[in-house]
């Protein structure tokens, strides 16, 4: 297993460098969708590089970072909430957020499909839920993939596709954008609460 709980000071420092320029201005973009003071969760969050992108954007929002590393938590920025815990399994309310975020995080999940129906359940009707995720169908993607299943890790990578379609049996409208060895499915959540 990757030693999360110990590397929040690299993850803090580093991670931010790894998201590409356009994909933070599509973050950005979503940002100005969303209702003054509304609640978003960074799932899987760590050190905060998500919330922090749209914070950037945003101060009026409430972050909730959302992640078992308590250890990456301590590096998170001060402007966030921070609970420990997974996201198959989240201490929320239902339809609570407006916005869900989950940035490089989704294939650490012990279960998929759960996770996408907790993030549906905690999700405002309309709401968005926005997977960053590394593409096991590019030669980068593959290795890290590799790399994962042998340090012991759940190693859940979907191509693009099967993660969008995936989340569409969980109730979602997805798109997907694609960034290099790196993509994005934007989810919207039905508008009917259930």
């Amino acid at each position: 297993m990757i030693p999360f709980d110990h590397l929040g000071p690299v993850f803090k420092r580093f991670a931010s460098l790894v998201y590409p320029q356009r994909f933070r201005n599509d973050l950005a973009s979503l940002s100005r969708r969303m209702e003054r003071g509304g609640h978003v969760l960074d799932a899987g969050g760590g050190t905060g590089i998500l919330s922090a992108f749209l914070y950037a954007q945003r101060k009026d929002l409430t972050f909730v970072l959302l992640d078992p590393a308590h250890g990456m938590l301590r590096h998170a920025p001060a402007f966030a909430v921070r609970t420990v815990g997974v996201a198959e399994s989240m201490p929320f309310p239902g339809h609570f957020f407006e916005a869900v975020m989950i940035g490089d995080a989704f294939h650490h999940c012990d279960d998929p499909d759960r996770a996408a129906e907790e993030m549906r359940r905690v999700l405002k009707p309309g709401g968005v839920l926005v997977v960053f995720e590394i593409d096991p169908e590019k030669a980068l993607g593959r290795f890290i993939a590799r790399a994962e299943r042998a340090l012991g890790e759940p190693a859940h990578f979907f191509a693009p596709g099967v993660l969008s379609a995936r989340l569409a049996e969980a109730g979602f409208a997805c798109t997907v954008s694609r960034y290099a060895w790196r993509y994005a499915v934007w989810c919207t959540a039905p508008r009917r609460a259930g």
